[in-house]
């Protein structure tokens, strides 16, 4: 969820089979990091940070997110918000 003065957006999480929550909180700050230096909106932003840290949890043991599976899932974010 993201929350400022002028704005509330809930971003939903796509449902994924999980195998390790591992990286995931890293993978969400490296996703929405990823966004800031390429100037996105605060929503593109934290958006793009749900679908790295959930394609970070499809791994097993410490695998971080795989590009493809961030793409994808922001893909299907940005079909349900």
């Amino acid at each position: 969820m993201m929350i400022t003065r002028d704005e509330v957006e809930h971003v939903p999480a796509p449902i994924v089979l999980q195998q390790s929550t591992i990286g995931a909180n890293d993978s969400m700050v490296a996703g929405m990091v990823l966004s800031l230096s390429m100037e996105k909106s605060l929503s593109e932003v934290v958006r793009y940070g749900v679908a790295a840290g959930t394609a970070a949890t499809m791994n097993s043991g410490t695998q971080l997110c795989e590009k493809q599976d961030v793409d994808e899932l922001h893909e299907w974010i940005l079909a349900h918000v």
